[in-house]
């Protein structure tokens, strides 16, 4: 029998681990009743997210001038409201970390995200690191990080996939990176993005279930 080949993976955080779209959906709708304003169209709401937006900036644009005042009011019991995890997603991160394998999250927003992590039925300890770069995606030196930290783990380029829900995700790797890339989504219009960027239709996938290394 051969050695076991140790794997590692790079993952957002936000729609890929977590359902952050419903918690949005969820914790706005709460906000926007107690603060008795009218919440915008279901499209709107869509089109808004899938932008990958700042998140200051997805309350700018959904409501002008009124922005930072429902961005603060939902902050301020954002943490009562639970996140949830992405479907099979803790028992598949479980036995690949199981498995003696490397998880990294790398995301534009890390606040709070082991509370989160923690809330979703994860253990942050899976994790070997949790990082905010200092370059967002989509820069080309947002994952350069944890590229240092895999590759302390002795663990081979070819041997590194990310994983993602954003076009922004897939940018950001560079040439030797993106083979190993695979985009989360059902969105359609986010597909269609995926390809244009250059993403093969057979590393767009519907489940985490799906991701080759964790089958």
């Amino acid at each position: 029998m051969g050695k076991r080949i140790t794997k590692g993976l790079i993952a957002d955080f936000d729609n890929t681990l977590v359902k952050t779209q419903s918690f949005i959906r969820r914790h706005l709708l709460h906000t926007l009743r107690r603060l008795k304003i009218k919440p915008p169209s279901g499209r709107k709401l869509n089109d808004t997210l899938r932008k990958n937006l700042p998140f200051e900036q997805i309350f700018n644009e959904l409501f002008g001038e009124k922005g930072p005042k429902v961005l603060e009011s939902y902050r301020e019991d954002a943490m009562e409201t639970p996140y949830e995890a992405m479907a099979g997603a803790v028992s598949v991160v479980k036995k690949f970390v199981k498995n003696g394998n490397k998880v990294v999250i790398v995301s534009n927003r890390a606040n709070k995200l082991e509370e989160r992590l923690t809330q979703a039925k994860f253990d942050p300890k899976w994790f070997l690191a949790i990082i905010q770069p200092s370059h967002s995606k989509p820069d080309k030196r947002a994952y350069d990080e944890a590229m240092k930290i895999l590759a302390k783990e002795k663990i081979d380029r070819k041997n590194i996939f990310v994983l993602g829900d954003s076009p922004d995700d897939f940018i950001a790797c560079r040439k030797g990176l993106r083979n190993g890339f695979y985009a989360l989504t059902r969105d359609l219009e986010l597909s269609s993005k995926f390809k244009k960027a250059g993403l093969t239709k057979t590393r767009i996938i519907s489940s985490l279930k799906l991701l080759p290394i964790f089958k």
